[in-house]
């Protein structure tokens, strides 16, 4: 904060960051609202500095950093605040599917993370969802299948952690934040993550609203599916029951239309 001449502020509510990153809200020298996100990657700093100028999409102005050996720290400024994903209008939702099908054609560029690379054990698959998904053997057995599909359409430009709590709606409308993950690799990812972290809040994503093609769609199903059997139970004990059991009827739909 000294090097970067900013000093803490009060904000109601909490900033969540999964990532390991921690994000604080501050004031700059000039007394602007801004956000200090400390621990962030080397990554993300490449595409605030070569990327963003040139993305579609609203993103946060970068106003600082700071590099102190593999510790890095962004000075953000203020882009607005989240909404909560049940209050999300069908304009909100239309305007994201706009920006985020032209996002997904920006030319390739340094690869992020990908979102089904590590899976949760065996023991934590079976533990959550044999009790809850009459098919779970089915799915297990077409993982190859699944894998084939969300690799079928050609590779995109995501954001890589495409949720509500990254969009703060400013007032010019949706801003991305967080781009640790961003560079080439699915649009079915932001699309699936973003139906899965909207599920416990029994909220359904209308990704109809997003423009794609048969491809796309069924690249987009096995995406969600795979990412609720394979990744959910590892998050699954940071949720509330009635969130757990919102997320195994989504699978149970999901199954059904994929193994149909």
């Amino acid at each position: 904060m000294r090097a970067l001449r900013v000093v803490p502020r009060t904000l109601d509510g909490r900033l969540e960051s999964r990532s390991g990153a921690g994000v604080r809200p501050v004031t700059t020298a000039d007394g602007a609202p801004a956000y200090l996100k400390v621990g962030a990657t080397r990554h993300e700093l490449r595409f605030y500095r070569e990327r963003a100028d040139d993305s579609p999409v609203r993103v946060p102005a970068l106003l600082d950093s700071l590099e102190l050996g593999d510790d890095v720290a962004l000075l953000l400024a203020d882009a607005g605040r989240p909404v909560d994903v049940t209050q999300w209008t069908d304009v909100m939702w239309a305007e994201l599917f706009r920006d985020l099908a032209a996002l997904h054609a920006l030319p390739p560029w340094s690869s992020g993370p990908d979102p089904l690379s590590e899976p949760a054990g065996r023991a934590a698959v079976e533990s959550f969802w044999r009790p809850a998904l009459p098919r779970l053997d089915e799915i297990l057995g077409a993982a190859d299948r699944l894998r084939a599909d969300v690799v079928a359409p050609p590779p995109a430009f995501v954001h890589g952690d495409c949720h509500t709590d990254n969009l703060p709606y400013g007032k010019d409308g949706l801003v991305f934040c967080d781009w640790a993950a961003a560079g080439t690799g699915r649009a079915s990812s932001d699309l699936a993550l973003l139906s899965v972290r909207a599920t416990p809040a029994g909220v359904t994503v209308p990704l109809d609203g997003y423009p794609a093609g048969p491809e796309l769609r069924r690249a987009i199903l096995a995406e969600e599916l795979a990412m609720l059997v394979f990744e959910w139970p590892k998050y699954a004990g940071y949720n509330t029951p009635e969130g757990n059991a919102r997320i195994q009827e989504r699978a149970r739909r999901l199954a059904a239309s994929y193994l149909r």
